[in-house]
């Protein structure tokens, strides 16, 4: 028997997950890493914690599985698009990572859109945004010159950890996208658009197939991962569409909707449907592609709501060894559909589909005397899910019929918001058994070793459903009339937003 390792540099943690050919879990781990805040708008990570977190999830992986190392068949990563290591020729880490929700770029971005926003566009087919490596190497240039001209190699996260495994500079086509360097349709790296920037393409690491092998593990790597050395590390890609194709979503019209720290929903097509609202990708599944409407605030809304208005109940939570966000669900559950009129926006750090704004920020409107914190916590969950229906009617107006929304993410542990996201949606959702990036990247490893013998073998082999959730059409109908008023109030209060968010930086 042999087995695959699977590994997701996620948002916050690093998480490895070991499976045979059937699919079964044998082991998992995950070890935690810092984002940190040196400003207001400023998201900053460092890729060495990425590495050695990398590689403690995966010696906790294989402890708990019980597996010789000589039987692991090899390994496949998948992480965030747009969080870039800056290194010099050597490799060496020059600057901290400028995380995907850092805006500090918004200024090159709103230069660029005004600039040549529409010719961005039709070679990226994505438009101009801080999130993206194109505005933030913008940034970079004009506040970093010493760093700038030191400058040679960058790489997305994933790519970044398999680089100090095997020592191969290569990205896949899916993050070679995500910078907004690459030319999709010519399917190379955009001259036109690195001369933007002032970045050579030829500093760009080599574009690979994801289903491909990068290399193998070198002797430190394997000792620091406790696996053998000469391991096969596949290509790998981006934990959205790795994370889709995990659960089985691969044929066109089949859709996920990911209730994480961003929230997303995604939809497979059988051909591009560039959207100045929406991001296309390749799929893992040669082929086709990868249509991703994202809004910046998911479950981190609801850790914002914890950490700032339920100090009270993460006592008790410590107190009775009990989740605090349990405590949460049962608050929100004491409050009736709607919050009795009170609507929350979750644009706590801007906000991406549909709006495209780095400057809305998140409200709670129609507060009044009669409301307490069940109601608040009651707003957040259905706040957040209006947003993921902005994402979703994007998504249907693309043209490619939908037949099957997967649900996944943290957040739908909460058997309350996933229910209450089913009713705003009005449509069935479908709950994977596994639903996680490490595990879809193990499926990749296993496609790229031959364990399986393609993408839809692996799927066939490994992906199942757990359950079907069904929506109350009646409630539907009732956030049918709320999400009118919550759309409303998005664009009534999109100037006043930006005016607080200048006033805000003003000393």
């Amino acid at each position: 028997m042999k087995y695959v390792i699977g590994l997701d540099v996620g948002s916050s943690d690093c998480k490895a997950i070991l499976i045979d050919q059937h699919g079964t879990v044998l082991g998992s781990a995950a070890q935690a890493y810092a984002t940190r805040y040196p400003r207001p708008g400023w998201a900053e990570q460092a890729p060495e914690d990425w590495y050695h977190a990398a590689c403690r999830a995966v010696r906790g992986c294989m402890a708990t599985a019980s597996i010789d190392p000589a039987l692991i068949a090899g390994i496949s990563i998948a992480g965030p698009a747009h969080n870039v290591a800056l290194m010099d020729e050597s490799g060496r880490i020059l600057y901290p990572v400028i995380h995907w929700s850092d805006l500090r770029s918004t200024p090159q971005a709103e230069r660029l859109e005004t600039a040549c926003g529409q010719r961005i566009f039709e070679i990226s087919f994505s438009r101009v945004n801080p999130s993206w490596t194109l505005t933030q190497l913008c940034w970079l240039r004009e506040n970093e010159p010493a760093v700038w001209s030191r400058l040679r190699k960058i790489l997305v996260t994933k790519d970044y950890v398999r680089y100090r495994l095997t020592g191969v500079y290569q990205t896949d086509v899916y993050d070679a996208i995500g910078t907004q360097l690459y030319d999709v349709i010519a399917d190379r790296w955009s001259e036109e658009l690195c001369t933007l920037v002032g970045f050579s393409p030829d500093w760009l690491p080599v574009v690979a197939s994801p289903q491909a092998l990068s290399g193998v593990l070198r002797p430190e790597p394997a000792q620091n991962l406790g696996l053998q050395p000469g391991t096969p590390v596949a290509v790998g890609s981006g934990d959205s569409v790795v994370e889709a194709f995990g659960i089985g979503v691969i044929q066109p019209g089949q859709c996920i909707v990911k209730l994480g720290t961003a929230a997303n929903v995604n939809i497979v097509t059988a051909r591009p449907y560039p959207s100045r609202q929406a991001i296309t990708y390749r799929h893992v599944v040669d082929g086709n592609w990868f249509t991703i409407t994202a809004t910046n605030s998911g479950a981190s809304t609801m850790r914002w709501f914890r950490d700032t208005f339920c100090r009270r109940e993460l006592e008790i939570a410590q107190n009775q060894g009990i989740s605090v966000f349990a405590l949460i669900d049962q608050l929100a559950a004491d409050a009736p559909p709607g919050a009795q009129g009170l609507i929350c926006h979750p644009y706590l750090m801007g906000e991406r589909s549909p709006h495209w704004d780095p400057n809305l920020r998140g409200d709670f409107v129609g507060v009044s005397a009669q409301h307490r914190l069940n109601h608040f916590a009651r707003a957040v969950l259905e706040g957040v899910a209006f947003s993921i229906r902005e994402c979703l009617e994007i998504v249907q107006a693309l043209g490619e019929p939908i037949t099957e929304l997967h649900l996944v993410g943290g957040g739908a542990r909460s058997t309350l918001w996933r229910q209450v996201l089913c009713d705003v949606l009005g449509k069935p959702l479908r709950k994977p058994g596994v639903e996680d990036a490490a595990f879809g990247a193990a499926m990749l490893a296993g496609v790229a070793v031959g364990l399986f013998a393609d993408p839809v073998s692996a799927v066939r082999a490994c992906s199942r459903t757990e359950q079907v959730l069904q929506p109350d059409l009646r409630l539907h109908e009732r956030y049918d009339e709320y999400f009118d008023v919550y759309r409303a109030i998005t664009g009534d209060l999109a100037r006043h937003s930006h005016r607080l968010a200048q006033l805000a930086q003003m000393v």
